[in-house]
């Protein structure tokens, strides 16, 4: 003991005393009464010392690491308590003052961002109800004043704290749910109310399940089973099933997912009673119990409870119907429900058991197929997923009771004595499932006709996609899905028409799993439909681009696709089919498609250099990149034969994508790229689209951006009378398609085809990086992409994501680069792997060095910079964050300026770099200690007489108040679900106590130089928004430090007639 006397005397690190205080609780013998009264008063300083460091360590590793020693030393005191002092008791009872700086510490971390945080403070809190039980001498523990208050103070608090959840739990272990009860006898219909919200549903569960079964075991003990029962009933299931009846959607499905299986796990013998009492109400209240679109009625109510009791093995199907539980009507009525969640619940009841080898019965299939018939063309999303989920549960089911099934007739074979009536029934369940999966099968393929819907299609191809995938093996199936004729191959084909890209997948991941049953040597449009993927390939339409890559994906592994691409001349010559023989089929197809795509876009590449409106027009060649990339993705990079093809090819896709950006990125890069259109043609423009931009300039007319251009070519522009101020005719080269149509070319469509293609090529360069092996050594076989090929993508990505002005063309490069600094992250080359660290620290001096030839855009929200900054700190391995600290430290201090700077253009880049890392939650709880930072920086920022730091002061603000109090889901203003208590939140930022203090004190007393009265100061909203999210609570006591009370002198001294306008959001 004498050694750790230095504790609280000696002057040592936070972190330190943290490390004595967990060690001397490890070391030391705390049980037997081996320790003294020097003891005794050595686990008093220790709590002394750690609550202390509870105010500065803010960290989020320090934070777990004292939560987590303060349990232990709750655990140490219950053990000191067993043959204790009697002055030691006195010290740690509920009246003390160690309780209640532990409680204080327990009311402000029960909410805490971290889970381990939260979990230790419950700890905490149970540990703290045990020690005051444990210094009460056997006196009546439910009748003490201290828990008496906690029970008070706890039911005062609004339900939205989650923390009072958990509190309430470890208060009904204690004093027992009776207690709790008598003080008002509707808390849970308040918890059941709460349900609605998502975010509180869990904790209220187990709030309840608590404090149910507590009550079950006292009244077991205090009444007979019979009396019992029905107060018991009374109190926690009736309001169950009038909230199932008559509750909101949300707060019924949640209640369902979380209180209701925990409810019948307690007492199963309650089923009946709910079967019973909702029975009633169907039979005597028929059409006001069927529910609406709304509420479940007490058929939904019946629907829940059923699927929720054979889900969890309560029952049976085969006991409801034989015991009349519920009727084939009943159950039909609820497949059709108006209610969603009715009708998933009805085939939930169907679908789900708790034994994956139940046999069906021929009633269910044909509910189901009663069902499937009425429901594909759900209108829901939500309820499509749940729908193919069940579905996909039945099938499993299917498979695995078959195989039940096939291995009891083999038992049976090799016994002698067998009846035929029980073989029999076997091999009819068997045909009865083959009957049930092909009459399925027919229904889902018979949704796919030409112009069904999304939700038909989407659910149709998502339900086949599950089939294919369980009945996988024809061998001993019970149905063998993949015989497949050529009609229904040409229906999933006809789905890549679709405009929606998840049915484009469906649809090719199902021809997939089926592709090793397809005949596809009897298609003879092999020749048409490549032709048709690469016609896609150019279209003006977006969508069309994807169909051609999903198309010529599924063409790769046909045989005869090769001599197909072979007709192209140019591949020919560059690739020969008996080159190499060893090479699989789709490795050859997809190198010779890739060979025919890149011979087109390099011609289409070379025409857009001339006249970039002609490419726009007639061929935008972000689809060829895209079929690129979508070949290359289905192919193993990493298991290639053809290494020297493919070597060469990656050469060329990569000077490819260089080339093709320089003609496009000038207009991304554009000042104004949304109305710009460049007038060019032939005679002016003999090089590239640059030379062109220097000889525009753009004129201010709405017919200029807005009106679409009919290109004559018999007219020539005289390109010198753009500098005048007099008007031109507006005439240049006509467009003409590849039928000879004339075209018209609007500025939308040039900006769509530009940043289209930079998005293109930003993602096949990134997958590139991603998936190809590195090769290391200019003369080693065993990689595709060199060391310096990396690192000239990656000057690349730096290139376009600093320069670029369209959002859609950095945010898509953005994606690559990250692709390619997860990459360098885990790269083995040294050289490699410091690149992002190089990156990132050069950006930073050109942010700070206010460089007037620097081409960062300081419009536009700094436009690619937040994103270049994003991906290099996200690189980072998880269990290193140096780089972002240093990151953080350098923004900071440039949105806080010391002195007030000519240059204003890094305040606004730091403030906005800021605001986009405070929303990336890849950082996690790592950035939480800037957020009282990035508070400051905002508040000061906004009193700036430069209106772009004002504004980008604004957007941070509003971030920064997003990550604090959490996404505001509703209307009510008065709503305490997006706030919090004034000590939470100062014990998280403690560093904005004084500066709002101070903040508010500059604002009330700033006077009109002239009149010498109070005017409204720029920053007076922002602090009046923060304060306005602070509330006192009931558990604040007398221990806080951290009082709102010096705010309120201020902030009544800033309420004066005409100031009512900035007043409407605090209350």
């Amino acid at each position: 003991v004498s050694s750790c006397e230095c504790l609280c005397t000696e002057e040592l690190s936070d972190s330190v005393l943290l490390s004595l205080c967990h060690g001397a609780l490890a070391m030391l013998e705390w049980k037997n009464g081996s320790m003294s009264e020097n003891g005794e008063k050595l686990l008093l300083d220790i709590a002394l010392v750690l609550l202390s460091l509870a105010s500065r360590l803010k960290e989020s590793n320090m934070a777990v690491s004292l939560s987590r020693i303060l349990a232990i030393w709750t655990n140490s005191a219950l053990d000191v308590l067993e043959s204790s002092s009697q002055n030691l008791k006195s010290s740690l009872n509920g009246n003390s003052n160690t309780t209640g700086k532990l409680l204080e510490y327990v009311y402000t971390h029960w909410e805490h961002p971290l889970d381990a945080v939260r979990h230790q403070a419950k700890l905490i809190f149970k540990n703290i109800l045990r020690i005051h039980q444990a210094t009460l001498k056997g006196s009546v523990v439910k009748s003490d004043p201290f828990f008496s208050m906690l029970t008070e103070s706890l039911l005062s608090l609004e339900w939205h704290v989650k923390g009072k959840y958990a509190s309430l739990g470890c208060l009904v272990e204690c004093v027992g749910v009776e207690n709790i009860l008598t003080v008002d006898r509707t808390i849970p219909a308040q918890i059941l109310d709460v349900m609605g919200d998502q975010s509180l549903a869990p904790y209220a569960s187990d709030l309840l399940e608590t404090m149910f079964i507590n009550h079950k075991s006292h009244l077991i003990s205090a009444f007979q089973k019979n009396i019992w029962i029905n107060h018991w009933h009374d109190t926690w299931v009736s309001p169950l099933l009038l909230i199932l009846c008559e509750g909101n959607p949300d707060q019924t499905t949640y209640v369902i997912d979380y209180y209701l299986p925990k409810l019948l796990k307690c007492s199963p013998d309650s089923l009946s009673y709910m079967i019973k009492i909702l029975q009633a109400s169907a039979d005597t209240l028929l059409i006001l119990s069927l529910g609406s679109c709304n509420t479940r009625g007490a058929l939904g109510a019946l629907m829940a409870c059923l699927r929720t009791a054979r889900a969890h093995g309560h029952l049976q199907f085969r006991e409801i119907m034989r015991d009349d539980l519920l009727s084939i009507g009943y159950v039909k009525q609820g497949l059709v429900h108006q209610h969603n969640q009715v009708r998933v619940d009805a085939l939930g009841l169907l679908c789900e058991t708790h034994r994956s080898t139940e046999i069906l019965t021929m009633e269910e299939m044909q509910l189901i197929q009663f069902f499937i018939t009425y429901n594909l063309n759900s209108q829901s999303p939500a309820v499509r997923q749940q729908i193919c989920s069940l579905l996909k549960k039945l099938f499993c089911r299917i498979q695995e009771s078959s195989q039940v099934l096939y291995k009891l007739e083999q038992n049976k074979t090799k016994q002698e004595l067998i009846k035929e009536s029980a073989k029999w029934d076997h091999f009819a369940t068997l045909q009865q499932y083959k009957d049930f999966m092909s009459s399925i099968c027919d229904k889902l393929f018979e949704a796919l006709f030409p112009g069904s819907s999304h939700p038909t299609r989407f659910s149709s191809l998502t339900i086949l996609g599950s089939i294919a995938e369980i009945f996988s093996a024809p061998e001993g199936e019970v149905f063998d899905f993949h015989k497949i004729d050529p009609t229904r191959v040409q229906m999933l084909i006809q789905c890549f028409a679709s405009t929606f890209e998840e049915v484009k997948v469906l649809a090719f991941e199902l021809l997939m799993k089926l592709y090793d049953r397809l005949d596809l040597q009897d298609l003879e449009n092999l020749h048409l439909l490549f032709q048709a993927a690469m016609d896609l390939s150019i279209s003006t339409k977006p969508y069309d681009c994807v169909t051609a890559s999903y198309l010529l994906n599924f063409l790769i592994h046909h045989k005869g696709l090769l001599n197909v691409c072979l007709k192209n001349q140019q591949v020919a010559d560059t690739f020969q089919i008996d080159e190499d023989m060893s090479a699989s089929t789709m490795e050859k197809n997809t190198l010779a498609v890739i060979k025919y795509l890149l011979s087109n876009l390099e011609r289409e590449i070379f025409q857009a250099e001339k006249s970039l409106l002609q490419a726009a027009a007639s061929f935008p060649m972000y689809g060829r990149v895209h079929c690129i990339t979508g070949a290359l993705q289905q192919l193993p990079l990493n298991n290639l034969t053809l290494m020297t093809e493919w070597r060469q090819m990656v050469t060329k896709l990569i000077l490819m994508s260089y080339r093709l950006s320089s003609v496009v990125s000038p207009i991304v890069q554009s000042s104004s790229p949304e109305g710009l259109i460049p007038m060019d043609n032939d005679s002016e423009t003999a090089g590239r689209l640059q030379m062109i931009l220097h000889e525009i300039q753009p004129r201010d007319t709405n017919d200029y951006f807005t009106q679409a251009k009919i290109f004559k070519e018999h007219h020539r522009v005289d390109f010198a009378k753009l500098t005048d101020d007099e008007p031109v005719e507006n005439v240049c080269t006509e467009i003409r398609g590849k039928e000879g149509q004339t075209c018209d070319v609007t500025a939308q469509m040039v900006l769509v085809c530009c940043w289209r293609s930079m998005k293109e090529i930003s993602l096949l360069l990134g997958m590139l990086c991603k998936l190809l092996p590195l090769q290391t050594v200019s003369e080693s076989s065993d990689g595709l992409i060199a060391v310096e090929q990396v690192k000239d993508i990656g000057d690349y990505f730096k290139h376009h994501l600093l320069q670029s002005r369209h959002r859609g063309a950095f945010e898509l490069a953005y994606t690559g680069f990250v692709m390619l600094t997860e990459i360098l992250s885990r790269c083995t080359n040294e050289s490699l792997r410091t690149l992002p660290q190089q990156w990132l620290y050069n950006v930073l001096e050109e942010i700070k060095s206010c460089d007037p030839s620097s081409k960062l855009c300081a419009t536009r929200r700094s436009a690619g910079i937040p994103f270049y900054i994003q991906a290099l700190l996200a690189s980072e391995p998880k269990n290193k964050t140096n780089l972002l600290k240093m990151t953080m430290n350098e923004l900071v201090s440039l949105a806080v300026p010391v002195n007030e700077s000519l240059n204003i253009i890094p305040q606004v880049h730091a403030l906005n770099i800021l605001r986009a890392l405070f929303r990336d939650t890849r950082f996690g709880e790592n950035i939480i200690p800037y957020i009282a930072d990035g508070i400051q920086a905002a508040v000061l920022g906004f009193t700036s007489p430069v209106w772009a730091v004002r504004n980008s002061s604004t957007l941070l603000f509003s971030t920064l108040i997003t990550r604090i109090f959490g996404v505001k889901r509703g209307k009510d203003e008065n709503s305490k679900k997006n706030r919090m208590t004034g000590r939470e939140f100062f014990s998280r930022f403690p560093t904005l106590y004084p500066f709002l203090l101070q903040q508010l004190e500059v604002v009330a007393r700033t006077m009109d130089s002239e009149t010498g009265e109070l005017k409204l100061h720029p920053s007076l909203f922002l602090l009046l928004l923060i304060l306005g999210k602070l509330y006192p609570s009931p558990m604040d006591g007398t221990y806080s430090a951290l009082s709102m009370a010096p705010f309120v002198p201020f902030i009544m001294r800033d309420w004066e007639p005409g100031w009512e306008a900035v007043w409407y959001k605090p209350k």
